[in-house]
């Protein structure tokens, strides 16, 4: 079932969320999205399957405001609905928004007006996280801590940061990408894997011929406190993300000039997630693969 709605013109930005039982965090988003000062936009909500009342929520929304879109899928999960959302998306930008996240009031004119000003084809910019067991807030340094200031005010190439390219945080939901950039490359998600965010965010990053970077913290994450056995099973795609992103650094011809880079990311990040794994047998299966990746090394 699909309930898009078409105009002639389209919008300057395209905000694509994936839904799946997001009912108490789906308004506080929507509302974050509507509520902007900049107000050529679209929304297209894709229901992945939601057994709550994301349905009736995104409709109510959708008679209030037109630019609320609403695409319906069985649940297929997040990559699945992401592409989805991209399809039918029209945006010359579009931002992959989390369901369970809102943004402040002037992001999208931030972002719009940086893009343009730097004929960017990737906007990177910061985040505010909410701890939902206190409802803390702080804001995040991590995501571009390696781009020094030199990087501020200005279009940059992937080129020039290929020295820590793969220190910079694969995560989508505080990125906005030109639509033309992922169209021409071809760049979806990859269904079944978890971590896809990985292998997009790095495929996008080096097609881009101009990225700017906006510190400011735009939107505000909730991030997960998630752990048990399931969250730590997905942990074991790591290892086959990075065989494709390996992969697609061969077929680019980047692999030996990135070669060291890529490696001691790679082995960071695997060791890093093993140390958060809480289930004794799902740590006993990744340290078997992290074994044969690499053997009698110390787990520092």
């Amino acid at each position: 079932m699909v309930l898009v709605t078409d105009s002639i013109k389209p919008p300057c930005i395209s905000i694509v969320i994936p839904v799946y039982n997001s009912e108490s965090t789906l308004k506080q988003c929507l509302d974050s999205l509507l509520n902007q000062s900049f107000s050529d936009i679209e929304i297209v909500c894709v229901n992945d399957g939601s057994t709550d009342d994301s349905q009736k929520i995104i409709e109510e929304y959708m008679r209030k405001d037109s630019r609320v879109k609403l695409v319906t899928q069985p649940h297929s999960g997040i990559a699945l609905a992401r592409n989805k959302g991209r399809y039918l998306s029209r945006g010359e930008y579009i931002i992959f928004m989390e369901s369970t996240d809102y943004i402040k009031s002037d992001m999208l004119q931030t972002l719009y007006e940086n893009a343009k000003e730097f004929e960017s084809e990737i906007v990177l910019f910061s985040l505010t996280n909410l701890n939902p067991l206190n409802m803390e807030f702080f804001d995040e340094e991590y995501p571009y801590i390696e781009l020094s200031e030199d990087y501020d005010n200005r279009a940059f190439s992937p080129q020039e940061t290929y020295d820590f390219m793969f220190k910079i945080a694969p995560d989508i939901f505080n990125k906005m990408f030109k639509r033309d950039l992922l169209e021409k490359n071809n760049i979806t998600f990859i269904k079944a894997l978890n971590y896809e965010c990985y292998l997009f965010f790095i495929q996008a990053y080096l097609s881009a011929r101009n990225i700017s970077l906006l510190r400011k913290p735009l939107v505000v994450h909730r991030k997960s406190d998630k752990k048990n056995y399931k969250e730590d099973l997905k942990k074991l795609d790591l290892f086959k993300i990075f065989n494709l992103e390996k992969d697609y650094l061969i077929r680019k011809k980047l692999y030996k000039e990135l070669k060291y880079q890529f490696e001691k990311s790679k082995k960071n990040i695997l060791i890093s997630h093993y140390k958060t794994i809480s289930s004794f047998w799902v740590k006993i299966l990744y340290f078997i693969k992290l074994f044969s990746v690499y053997p009698f090394q110390k787990l520092k």
